[in-house]
């Protein structure tokens, strides 16, 4: 199951304007989805919600107590969207998601990769392509992370999502192709080549010179 993480919060008034808040120092968000008859209109304080971004993830859930003038809510639920200022990228906005037990909710799970390849240890590169994997998964099936043992990749072997569906929660389902590369250990001589190619290509872009055909009298005259 994944962490639990609780805040207090405060409900706020949706006639007023944003910017009033924010100058306040609190930052608006919005909680809301189908367990729920209507969305909840929250403030949050700047530093609080900046230590609980630091903390937190996709998969966290988070138990939110909305507080009001005469009474208190507790809503379980995740980050749906976190948004920023375009120039000091300081959060200015937030939504927040309550899924429906027994419906499937798509997110991405860490990917914690455990053991170092013998691969690695026999001179080869560790590769990884895929850090999180997007999933549809039921709301109580949801977890930090998941771990993949890697100590027994060798050279020149890898592991795609097929070889991975079985570390799944039970009610996930990968939303990628089972063919799809995660992890792998390449060859010293492999990279090399690719490093070879990229160099020889940079060099050909830097060192070819611009072609200007040179214009005839006659040419001008036919123009």
């Amino acid at each position: 199951m994944a962490t639990v993480f609780k805040m207090d919060v405060n409900r706020r008034d949706s006639k007023i304007k944003a910017r009033k808040f924010r100058n306040e120092k609190l930052i608006p968000a919005e909680i809301y989805g189908p367990a729920l008859k209507e969305n909840k209109h929250i403030n949050i304080p700047y530093k609080e919600l900046e230590s609980m971004l630091e903390k937190v993830s996709e998969t966290t859930l988070l138990e939110l107590n909305v507080k009001g003038e005469n009474s208190e809510e507790k809503v379980r639920c995740f980050i749906k969207s976190v948004q920023r200022h375009k120039v000091s990228d300081q959060p200015i906005h937030v939504d927040f998601y309550v899924p429906e037990e027994g419906r499937k909710m798509h997110l991405r799970i860490p990917l914690e990769f455990e053991g170092e390849p013998l691969g690695v240890t026999q001179g080869g590169y560790l590769n990884t392509y895929v850090h999180e994997i997007p999933v549809a998964i039921l709301p109580s099936d949801i977890v930090d992370s998941i771990k993949v043992d890697i100590s027994e990749l060798k050279m020149g072997e890898y592991l795609s999502v097929s070889d991975i569906k079985n570390l799944l929660p039970k009610s996930a389902e990968a939303l990628l192709e089972d063919e799809e590369i995660v992890i792998s250990v390449i060859e010293p001589k492999a990279v090399e080549e690719v490093t070879e190619e990229t160099e020889e290509t940079e060099e050909g872009e830097l060192t070819e010179p611009e072609v200007i055909e040179e214009k005839t009298p006659q040419d001008m005259k036919e123009e």
